[in-house]
């Protein structure tokens, strides 16, 4: 096989990818309202771009919010009560030299004050991505844990917190397998994890 080939194959392989990710999101976005307690607080998935860091001219990572639909509504359409986000992650180049599990879901809770919430515009544009995916990582901001397959993480300094993440005062997280997740198991997978943070 030449280098052409090679590239093109490539391609090929991501735009499937990218199909694939798009139906997940949308049938996701879909079913929650009617199978679970959840809805899709943002239209649009967030994500890293960048004209200048050809990272981001890649899209590795792919976050949904949700809430809980049983919560009350703010003026500002947030909800009274946690943010619940799926986070499609299919590469990271960090990790790539590592053992690492990779292509995965993380589900999270991210809890905040209320009045903080209260104080937020209405939606989230979709370059806020990094305000949920740096709090899973950033050590150096947030105090980290793995508990029986579980990340807790909490603020090191809610100051820092307020300035960087939002507020957010902790977040429980899991990682499942993206390959585990189907149609027929997504309320399982996905929904019922939620529940479980």
């Amino acid at each position: 096989m030449n280098s052409t080939e090679n590239v093109r194959n490539a391609f090929h392989v991501v735009y499937n990818t990218y199909e694939n990710i798009h139906k997940l999101m949308d049938y996701t976005k879909t079913i929650a309202p009617e199978k679970s307690h959840y809805v899709s607080v943002v239209d649009k998935f967030l994500r890293y771009k960048s004209d200048n860091d050809f990272a981001g001219w890649f899209i590795g990572d792919f976050i949904l919010i949700f809430q809980n639909k049983d919560h009350n509504e703010f003026e500002n359409e947030w909800r009274d009560g946690p943010l619940y986000v799926m986070e499609i992650e299919l590469y990271d180049e960090e990790l790539e030299l590592k053992e690492s599990q990779l292509p995965c879901i993380r589900l999270s809770k991210f809890v905040y004050d209320n009045e903080t919430m209260q104080g937020w515009g209405k939606g989230c544009s979709p370059s806020n991505h990094w305000r949920f995916y740096y709090p899973l990582r950033n050590a150096d901001l947030m105090n980290i844990e793995l508990v029986n397959g579980y990340s807790r993480i909490t603020p090191i300094n809610q100051e820092s917190s307020d300035r960087h993440y939002w507020g957010v005062q902790h977040i429980v997280s899991k990682q499942i397998p993206l390959m585990d997740v189907t149609a027929d198991n997504v309320v399982d997978k996905i929904f019922k994890t939620f529940d479980s943070l």
